[in-house]
């Protein structure tokens, strides 16, 4: 039997969050796994690997979940997005390897597709790992994965940017925002650049993903130029990476990631959903 310490409770709340993006249900997942784990035999001979039978409790018990709530999903007012996790400097080794970006592609796929991605970026599975994992072939494995590796691609995953250069971006996008400075806004925006916003039918927020720099740019200008107190932004440490928060006055009304190409935003993640802006530390 392994012990159930807090690097393996880690291990398992972060593999459940990839697959879900969601926070409670992850850590509801998490002690599902280890509860059912605890509940077998788990000295048996039959178990050669506790670490991995553990990941497999978590990753099959996260795809029951997925499957249950899909109307839940589909019926979501707006466009659904993965809850931010805080992160401070003395947590930086946690456990949530992928950036935002991936895990917000991640939740665009089947259960089983995010399953399959996960395990092989994270714990570099085998084919024939995945395959009894999750009682698929190994060649419908392969190509399941070959196709993901097209999808969402090392463009995708923002893995060369510093966080030097992503909070130079982010703070000059910060500084635009609060001035009305539209040129310097729009000059931080990729012309391609992609808006995301989660309001989750609760506040205002866009319905539809917005695409291209003149509709986004505008947004923006929309958003800050009707707020009646100038918005105040921290730079924040969530997930894997650099975000934002945007303050009024006292209250948090927004956490923002970006993705970066070269100098410029190539997509941009507003939380808005109250129900999603906690910031709770894992």
């Amino acid at each position: 039997m392994i012990e159930i310490d807090q690097q393996i409770q880690q291990l398992l709340f972060a593999t459940a969050y990839k697959m879900t993006g969601e926070i409670a249900t992850s850590q509801d997942i998490s002690q599902e796994a280890i509860s059912k784990y605890l509940q077998t035999n788990a000295n048996s001979t039959s178990i050669k690997n506790h670490r991995s039978y553990l990941i497999k409790i978590t990753i099959n018990t996260a795809i029951d979940h997925l499957n249950r709530c899909q109307k839940e999903r589909a019926a979501y007012i707006g466009t659904w997005l993965p809850e931010p996790i805080l992160r401070t400097e003395t947590n930086l080794d946690y456990q949530l390897d992928l950036d935002y970006g991936i895990t917000v592609l991640l939740s665009q796929l089947t259960p089983k597709e995010r399953a399959i991605f996960i395990l092989k970026e994270s714990f570099a599975y085998s084919y024939e790992e995945l395959s009894n994992t999750l009682d698929l072939s190994n060649s419908n494995c392969r190509k399941i994965y070959q196709r993901l590796q097209q999808k969402i691609s090392p463009s995708n995953r923002d893995t060369a940017t510093k966080n030097k250069t992503k909070e130079r971006i982010i703070r000059a996008f910060m500084e635009a925002s609060k001035t009305g400075q539209l040129d310097t806004l729009v000059g931080v925006l990729k012309e391609d650049i992609a808006l995301y916003s989660d309001g989750g039918g609760k506040v205002t927020a866009a319905i539809n993903i917005l695409h291209g720099i003149e509709i986004c740019s505008k947004f923006l200008w929309g958003i800050y130029s009707k707020f009646k107190q100038k918005p105040r932004f921290v730079l924040q440490h969530m997930n894997n990476e650099l975000g934002f928060l945007t303050y009024l006055g006292e209250e948090l009304i927004s956490i923002g990631l970006i993705e970066v190409e070269g100098e410029q935003i190539s997509r941009i993640y507003f939380i808005r959903n109250p129900d999603k802006i906690h910031l709770e530390i894992i």
